[in-house]
């Protein structure tokens, strides 16, 4: 009897500790959303607050972000930072957005642009709406940053917003997953991140481009999400050795000569600057005031 009275009690005392352990923490997921990669985009005028088609566009990127957000809460995640991330910041529709997110908007001016809100409690990175670097053929308006930009390289890899962006991630050790944009990205990101899921909701041709009709991109998009997500383990951040060397080519040569002010920077060629650093954090600040 007293044998059986102690079993029971270490049953007991079995139950009692699984049933106050904490619960598992849930994934917390930062989603960058540019415009440009956005589905049907194909226009600087869809782009812009003083267009016509803005505030259809616009919200048709709202979409596609509650797309992404949808299939990340689907798959697990119990925060979620949202980062405008286009022109000025101010282009999602708070109201339309998906309320179990969060969102930042505007420009703070420091070294982060689409990545500001990103620190290392991050399980992953999300890009949605993104597009292919300056120079791309058959690709949907494709830039670096800025009209002004004609190539970005770190290490003398040539790299997209994307690519940079992924850079970023990595000095908090957060991996990118998924991509949404035309397919000159999602193929430059495979490039790039290695075997990410990406969905190309549009491709090039010259300047048009074909698209998906916007319902299915969504639906796409939230099962990559939801697809990326389920593997997330296998990811890794994008990691390049240090020292870090970026250059970046303009496409005048006031800029390249302005740039060469900076402390430490060295002019690269008629147009290109080039700086270096240890830091990554440091190119960071270099790429924030020389362009």
């Amino acid at each position: 009897m007293t044998r059986e009275i102690f079993l029971w009690g270490m049953v007991c005392l079995l139950i009692l500790s699984v049933t106050t352990l904490p619960a598992k923490k849930g994934l917390k997921i930062f989603i960058s959303v540019d415009m440009e990669g956005i589905t049907d985009v194909i226009n600087r005028d869809e782009t812009r607050s003083s267009g016509s088609d803005y505030q259809y566009y616009r919200t048709i990127m709202t979409k596609e972000a509650n797309a992404a957000i949808e299939g990340a809460l689907e798959a697990g995640a119990s925060e979620i930072i949202v980062r405008d991330s286009h022109g000025s910041a101010r282009n999602l529709m708070p109201e339309e957005l998906n309320p179990d997110a969060k969102l930042l908007r505007e420009w703070s001016g420091g070294p982060f642009s689409m990545m500001e809100g990103i620190d290392k409690t991050f399980d992953a990175v999300i890009f949605v709406g993104y597009h292919a670097k300056a120079g791309t053929k058959d690709a949907t308006m494709d830039h670096t940053m800025s009209g002004s930009i004609y190539d970005l390289k770190v290490n003398g890899i040539s790299l997209p917003e994307a690519g940079w962006n992924g850079l970023i991630a990595a000095y908090y050790h957060v991996p990118v997953i998924f991509i949404a944009g035309d397919k000159a990205v999602c193929e430059q990101a495979k490039a790039i991140f290695g075997d990410i899921e990406t969905i190309a909701v549009k491709e090039g041709f010259g300047e048009a481009c074909l698209s998906l009709h916007p319902q299915k991109a969504r639906e796409q998009i939230k099962a990559g999400v939801k697809r990326a997500l389920g593997r997330v383990g296998e990811f890794k951040p994008l990691k390049y050795k240090s020292p870090y060397t970026i250059e970046i080519q303009f496409k005048n040569e006031h800029q390249a000569y302005r740039a060469s002010w900076y402390p430490g920077a060295n002019r690269v060629g008629d147009w290109g600057v080039s700086y270096t650093s240890k830091d990554f954090l440091d190119l960071m600040r270099f790429f924030m005031l020389a362009r």
